[in-house]
């Protein structure tokens, strides 16, 4: 079952990137979750997920009449107790693929990602 629940977590979270939608990307991430990257000089960033909803937001702010081919693959789910999981996930954003690293966690018997690790690589 919570393998189950996990993968309508993910599908949401392809389905809110595929569509801009900021709104259903902070239905999946819990109120504590950050997202971690790179900038193309090598910084970290590091962004709470009301920011990163905005910014999923903006890209069908700035680019609402383009569509990019649909990519979404589950790479992998483990669970690493009762109440964690980390899944590796590939998707296409635009002219990106994204390979993520989401840890899940239940909390108050409610699962949702708590940090994100994302690269991603430019692709036509």
């Amino acid at each position: 079952m919570d393998q189950e629940r996990i993968k309508e977590l993910l599908q949401m979270y392809f389905n809110a990137s595929y569509e801009h939608n900021g709104d259903l990307m902070l239905e999946v991430f819990h109120d504590s979750a950050h997202i971690y990257g790179l900038t193309a000089d090598g910084a970290l960033t590091d962004s709470d997920r009301a920011a990163f909803a905005a910014r999923v937001s903006s890209h069908k702010v700035n680019s609402p009449d383009v569509k990019f081919p649909l990519y979404n693959e589950i790479l992998s789910i483990d669970f690493t107790g009762d109440n964690t999981a980390v899944a590796r996930v590939k998707l296409r954003v635009m002219n990106t693929l994204f390979t993520d690293i989401l840890s899940f966690m239940r909390v108050d018997g409610k699962w949702g990602i708590i940090s994100k690790v994302l690269s991603g690589v430019p692709v036509e």
